[in-house]
């Protein structure tokens, strides 16, 4: 059975602007607000949604593995899809919390070009592991082993069919599938937790110490998460859609997308970008902008809103679509405005802001 189900967002519309030379503000700015803006109106909150949908998803694993029929099919590709978009909606906030114990690979092991996943979980499979039917043993194990990618695996077939609950390894993949979701509950706390703790991750940000820590400053911390939002964008352009694009058609590679095997690339790439551009509102970087400047905000909006028009009208699932010519040159139209969207931010708001270091190490610029 293939669930197919869109993902809706409210984003923005705006007219472009025309684009002036960057500069530092005339004022400046206050830093520590972008960050407390960022941490309770988007950090918390989205780790809270996280949380949420894999909570669901456990129990929809638990009702398809006892009684596996329509309704709790359904059931589990929309708690699936779901905890794909909340997961996208953290997986570009690679600092703190996320970058502690391997949380973010515990969530899910992306990107995943050399398909360690498939090879790892095909050896365990074959050998019929008992450790991995197990929570806590699982949880020593390789991150490739776990979180939404190993799940995904072993519940769908190549055609993207869920299967899990089916054939003749069921009760071993069930135990398995159990085993991950109940982790990644546990995972999703985890990160949950380290957010809303006063004395958790959020304390690093908004109270900076020139003592010592990972920030010294306020603007560092900013700057910390404003980079995190730069870095997505570069992550969705060079590590999913150019290799979902290949330099030639014949090179094309659209079921290396972020959970294509579920039929939820577009799903995931979709909450991916509308997380990016969240958080970005979130934290008020471009309303401080006023008179020449402020036509950044409308700017992004504008684009970012651009991008979900070209995903939503992707014909499904992309990793049946991916190699066909309008397909393409809808993907290398998305580039685009990821590459806009990107200079934009990390070139003009970054210099009005006067933030260091818009461009990422990931970043080939």
């Amino acid at each position: 059975m293939q669930f197919k189900r869109a993902v809706t967002f409210s984003l923005a519309l705006a007219a472009v602007t025309a684009v002036s030379t960057p500069s530092f503000a005339a004022d400046t700015p206050d830093y520590a607000q972008f960050t407390r803006s960022s941490v309770e109106q988007y950090i918390r909150p989205a780790a809270q949604q996280l949380v949420s949908a894999l909570t669901d998803l456990e129990k929809s694993t638990g009702d398809l593995c006892t009684t596996p029929n329509a309704d709790n099919s359904a059931a589990f590709n929309e708690a699936f899809s779901k905890s794909v978009a909340t997961l996208a909606g953290v997986d570009f906030l690679r600092f703190g919390p996320m970058a502690q114990d391997n949380l973010a690979q515990r969530l899910a092991f992306l990107p995943d070009s050399r398909g360690v996943v498939r090879r790892q979980i095909n050896k365990v499979v074959a050998k019929q592991d008992p450790t991995v039917r197990e929570p806590a043993a699982l949880s020593v194990k390789s991150v490739a082993l776990q979180g939404l990618t190993a799940l995904e695996r072993i519940s769908y077939a190549s055609d993207g069919s869920l299967t899990l609950g089916t054939g003749k390894d069921a009760e071993f993949l069930c135990d398995y599938a159990e085993s991950i979701s109940i982790n990644l509950v546990g995972a999703g706390l985890e990160l949950e937790a380290e957010w809303a703790s006063p004395d958790g991750f959020s304390e690093v940000l908004l109270n900076p110490s020139k003592d010592g820590g990972v920030v010294h400053t306020y603007k560092e911390a900013a700057e910390m998460v404003f980079n995190s939002i730069t870095t997505g964008l570069i992550v969705d352009k060079d590590q999913y859609l150019l290799v979902v694009l290949g330099k030639t058609e014949k090179k094309a590679n659209p079921k290396k997308a972020p959970f294509a095997r579920s039929g939820n690339a577009v799903t995931y790439l979709s909450a991916s970008l509308a997380g990016l551009q969240g958080a970005l509102n979130a934290g008020g970087y471009a309303k401080v902008l006023e008179d020449e400047q402020d036509w950044v905000d409308s700017s992004l909006n504008f684009e970012f809103s651009n991008a979900q028009r070209v995903l939503a009208n992707l014909p499904k699932p992309l990793q049946d679509t991916g190699k066909e010519p309008e397909v393409r040159e809808q993907l290398r139209y998305l580039i685009t405005i990821i590459d806009g969207i990107k200079v934009v931010m990390a070139e003009d708001l970054a210099g009005y802001l006067g933030l260091a270091g818009g461009f990422n190490a990931l970043d080939g610029d």
